[in-house]
């Protein structure tokens, strides 16, 4: 049983009336399983293990393989349609700004539209992802991302909707830095048009899989934050494999012990000087503040999710819908743990009430 006081905190979920905005990705995930053996057209096994995957590869040594693939899913993905329509299903008045159609939202993007205020500024793109039950492999076509600039963002909305949007908002999350090439500039222009009215916004920043740009650049953004967190508060939510590429930079390794975890975490988030700083992984989750003391927590794994792409965002979601509410460190992973076991569980981002019946 849980030594939290789940009804409490939903009540201070429900009683939150925060907004955030998110920019300024937006992706249609196909989502594919691949054969393993087919007996007919009806029977067949897919490979459920990465490991497996990866042998068959390894196996055919040179020359060509030939893979049969079959959809399980076409959905909305991306941070800002993921983590906002997470955050916007437990309540949070959410607006979303990235490319999810030309001329009008593709009909994926329509759940999220449903419950957040939604602008398009283009052509979504797209990501090929091969689902397993424990991971997936996401192949994404970024040409639609490699657009998006703050100039586009400004001629579409105008400054008058930006500076609307931005004096409302209590959070302002952007990503993914690794398929935005203009993530430095959007945080930037973001920050230099936030109005001094004393209100203490927050950022929230997920930078999805740090090996798809170089070190240098990694460690430039992490530089340009640190001077901006002096003013504006961030946050930095990474899973297992981020937070290893994070921590060797700082010549640390990860640890999945509490103890060692919870020294290296309040060590590296130092090293960045960012305020706040987030692992989540299957098994456990951890979470390090300037002025809150660094907390570990298990989570139940999930050995078969229904449902795996989303995940990362689902306990994101969580995390944001937390920390808007005013939770301590504690309850905003015991939140955000929550959010991804449904989900895992379910194949669904959770409303308010699904977390009162969550395992977790």
């Amino acid at each position: 049983m849980s030594d939290f006081d789940l009804l409490r905190i939903v009540s201070r979920l429900e009683q939150s009336k925060a907004k955030i905005v998110m920019f300024a990705d937006g992706f249609v995930d196909e989502v594919w399983e691949i054969v393993n053996a087919r007996a007919n057209l009806n029977d067949y096994t897919v490979y459920s293990q990465m490991r497996q995957f990866a042998e068959r590869i390894s196996n055919s040594r040179t020359g060509g393989i030939g893979l049969e693939i079959v959809k399980k899913r076409r959905a909305f993905g991306g941070f800002s349609a993921n983590t906002g329509y997470a955050s916007a299903r437990l309540g949070v008045d959410t607006a979303v700004i990235g490319v999810f159609g030309k001329d009008k939202p593709d009909p994926v993007f329509e759940e999220v539209n449903d419950i957040c205020h939604l602008t398009s500024l283009g052509a979504p793109a797209t990501t090929h992802i091969l689902e397993f039950d424990d991971g997936k492999i996401l192949m994404s076509y970024m040409e639609a991302t490699h657009s998006v600039c703050w100039k586009q963002i400004v001629d579409i909305l105008g400054m008058e909707k930006i500076n609307s949007l931005l004096s409302e908002s209590d959070i302002i999350g952007v990503g993914y830095w690794s398929l935005l090439p203009a993530f430095d500039e959007i945080v930037s222009q973001v920050c230099a048009h936030l109005p001094n009215d004393g209100k203490k916004r927050r950022f929230f920043f997920d930078f999805a899989d740090f090996l798809k740009r170089d070190k240098t650049s990694l460690i430039k953004t992490l530089q340009d934050l640190k001077i901006l967190n002096e003013k504006f508060p961030m946050t930095l939510s990474v899973n297992e494999h981020e937070a290893a590429a994070l921590f060797s930079i700082h010549n640390e390794t990860m640890d999945d012990e509490q103890r060692p975890l919870l020294k290296k975490i309040e060590y590296v988030r130092e090293q960045i000087g960012l305020d706040e700083l987030v692992i989540h992984t299957p098994h456990y989750a951890a979470a390090a503040s300037q002025s809150e003391k660094a907390v570990f927590t298990m989570n139940q794994y999930i050995k078969k999710p229904l449902r795996s792409v989303g995940a990362g965002d689902s306990f994101n979601g969580g995390y944001i819908a937390a920390s808007l509410a005013e939770l301590d460190i504690s309850e905003r992973l015991f939140v955000a743990n929550t959010a991804v076991s449904f989900f895992l569980q379910s194949a669904k981002f959770p409303e308010l009430s699904d977390l009162l019946g969550a395992r977790c």
